[in-house]
């Protein structure tokens, strides 16, 4: 005798089986929407690191003001190969040099950089805040969160 006639034979799906699987399948449903609500708050917003302004020349110490966040951005933070900012380094001192048009084949290699060490600024235009920009707002650069976190795809991801 097979199971679907065993099954038949005793009375087939009773109430007690219907309620054993509803009140499996409640938490479980619940579960799965709580793994996927990490794909939404732990997205990594479009970064850079913060920008100090270093008036190098005196002549440059009010130019800030008047200069769009795009030359802003060009004077303090090295472009990337699709020449958007780098996401985790900056300029050491501000180049002003680079406001130049003349200046764009001025090989930014040889500029000395340093990491992000006064945070990031980030884009809030897709999210408003995240995991990501709450940790680290919180931790600052240190990203050692504790036994409950790894690398995933080059972000962290909590566990």
């Amino acid at each position: 005798m097979s199971f679907p006639e065993l099954l038949d034979h005793i009375g087939g799906m009773g109430r007690f089986q219907v309620m054993h699987v509803a009140f499996l399948a409640i938490p479980l449903l619940m579960l799965a929407s709580h793994n996927l609500l990490q794909n939404f708050t732990a997205g990594i917003p479009e970064h850079h690191c913060q920008v100090r302004i270093m008036a190098n020349y005196t002549h440059h110490a009010n130019l800030t003001a008047s200069l769009p966040a795009e030359d802003l951005l060009r004077v303090s933070i090295p472009m990337d190969r699709s020449q958007k900012p780098e996401k985790c380094q900056r300029f050491v001192t501000t180049q002003w040099q680079l406001l130049n048009p003349n200046a764009t084949s001025t090989n930014t290699i040889e500029l000395d950089i340093e990491p992000c060490v006064d945070g990031w600024t980030y884009d809030k235009s897709l999210f408003t805040d995240t995991i990501i920009t709450e940790r680290l707002a919180h931790w600052g650069t240190d990203l050692s969160w504790g036994l409950g976190s790894t690398w995933h795809n080059g972000a962290p991801y909590l566990l």
